[in-house]
């Protein structure tokens, strides 16, 4: 089938578009036809034209041919997408109880054991004459109805938690070597965590990244998210160390 005949000449803009982003980068894009079989695409990553001030690179092209002709769009963008920042998040986290600091021992800031304030403990199996049960290898096993202070019942606490995220810019994507690290214990983090308190440690608990669609550098948006321990620091036997 022969091309029909048209009118005027190609390539034929028709349409063109200078935006900003979701990501405050300037987006340009144009709309063309060519008779088909004649079109240019050009290259993503290659092609640069400038608008707003801003260098734009070729991101994404995209071809619709019907009835002999060939429309191609083609997408840029340009700007500054470097970004570093950081949040922190103190909350509550729930623990349980036979591993709060002071379940056996007073210690700090408390006065009396947790044991000492429940009325003490027994074996099970034996006459119920104290708040806490353990059973005959010394494993804690619950709080019995003799105990004190309204510990009948309880199985977990209450324990202050950090967790820290950084969100930044970076040429490539996180090597494997990084990607390891989740679920390490960190000794240095980077950017700007909050301090804890002493004995309290973090550990790198997830690590997120995509291409953040600016071709003419190529970043990648990375999410480092870090999670501080309760009291006594993350088990460094269970948890590697950086």
């Amino acid at each position: 089938m022969g091309v029909p005949a048209s009118r005027g000449s190609f390539p034929a803009i028709i349409s063109e578009r200078t935006t900003l982003n979701d990501k405050g980068l300037v987006q340009y894009s144009t709309t063309k036809v060519y008779l088909q079989g004649n079109q240019i695409t050009g290259s993503i990553g290659v092609g640069n034209v400038t608008k707003e001030g801003e260098l734009c690179t070729l991101v994404d092209i995209s071809v619709n041919t019907k009835n002999g002709l060939s429309e191609v769009t083609q997408t840029f963008v340009g700007g500054n997408s470097s970004i570093d920042y950081y949040e922190a998040v103190a909350q509550v986290a729930e623990e349980p109880i036979a591993s709060h600091i002071a379940f056996t021992t007073s210690t700090g800031i408390y006065g009396t054991s947790i044991i000492d304030a429940c009325g003490g403990s027994t074996t099970q199996g034996t006459l119920a004459s104290a708040g806490a049960v353990f059973d005959s290898d010394g494993a804690f096993l619950y709080f019995n109805k003799q105990a004190l202070n309204n510990f009948f019942g309880v199985v977990s606490f209450l324990t202050p938690q950090v967790s820290y995220k950084r969100v930044y810019s970076a040429g490539t994507a996180p090597s494997a070597s990084q990607s390891d690290l989740v679920s390490h214990i960190i000794t240095d983090v980077d950017g700007s965590p909050p301090t804890l308190p002493s004995g309290r440690n973090w550990m790198f608990a997830s690590l997120n990244w995509k291409n953040n669609g600016n071709g003419s550098v190529g970043q990648y948006e990375i999410t480092e998210e870090y999670r501080g321990s309760g009291p006594s620091g993350w088990n460094n036997v269970i948890y590697y160390t950086d």
